[in-house]
């Protein structure tokens, strides 16, 4: 899996605790005697919390995600993860702290910025206003976005830097 990746290739102690909040969240009574119904549902409901949030914090833990990482995951769990990411918040919001991550350190598609336009502001005797009496917003050049060669989607860029 994916978020196990991550986890285990990370050496904190925290990362330590994928696995208990893992059985706690199946079984909240194991190792412990629960003397009051609401404590097993809360016992179950941080364990699962700590699994679904886990996976964010151990991999802002890493000096270098990235790099770190490149080459851990395996293209089927990179694929499964990618689906999950469309309907599990949790995995939604680590695909955009990676995504955050890869753009911020690689600059990804950066627009090209385009050539200035060099602007007179001498007199004239021509009627300098008369152009917008016609003018029509729709008529309005916008400058294209040019994009770098190395213009990938989201989930290309994911199979690129981290398989």
């Amino acid at each position: 899996m994916f978020e196990e990746a991550i986890i285990k290739n990370n050496t904190e102690q925290i990362a330590k605790l994928w696995g208990p909040a893992g059985k706690a969240q199946e079984n909240p009574d194991t190792g412990i005697e629960v003397l009051k119904k609401g404590a097993y549902f809360v016992i179950r409901d941080c364990a699962k919390v700590a699994r679904m949030c886990l996976p964010i914090y151990v991999w802002e833990l890493y000096d270098d995600p990235i790099t770190s990482l490149k080459g851990k995951f395996t293209k089927v769990d990179v694929e499964d993860f990618l689906k999950r990411a469309v309907s599990e918040p949790e995995a939604t919001a680590l695909r955009k702290v990676i995504l955050n991550d890869i753009k911020a350190k690689h600059k990804v598609a950066e627009p090209v910025p385009s050539q200035p336009r060099s602007i007179s502001f001498e007199e004239s005797d021509d009627d300098i206003y008369g152009y917008y009496e016609g003018y029509d917003d729709a008529e309005e050049e916008k400058a294209p976005v040019v994009v770098s060669a190395e213009s990938l989607s989201d989930d290309d860029l994911f199979r690129t830097y981290l398989l």
